[in-house]
């Protein structure tokens, strides 16, 4: 059976890391991880864990973000 509305698998304001290395979100992931959940080498795409956040923004002093940058993890102020 065949739709013809599917739906995206990623979802916004979600940070997801490709097999490559690359930070993607829904806007920069491409056609095929938004729809698949996997990159067009067909590797998984995983959503990036609070922790990564938190180290992401100690070592490089600023909030992790998506390669097109229209999805930035702020962090709460503590």
């Amino acid at each position: 059976m065949t739709t013809d509305n599917p739906k995206p698998v990623l979802k916004p304001g979600i940070i997801y890391a490709a097999d490559n290395g690359r930070l993607i979100c829904v806007e920069c992931a491409g056609m095929c991880a938004k729809f698949t959940g996997r990159d067009t080498s067909d590797q998984r795409v995983t959503k990036m864990p609070y922790r990564d956040t938190v180290a992401w923004f100690q070592e490089f002093g600023k909030p992790m973000s998506c390669e097109c940058g229209k999805t930035i993890y702020l962090l709460p102020r503590s």
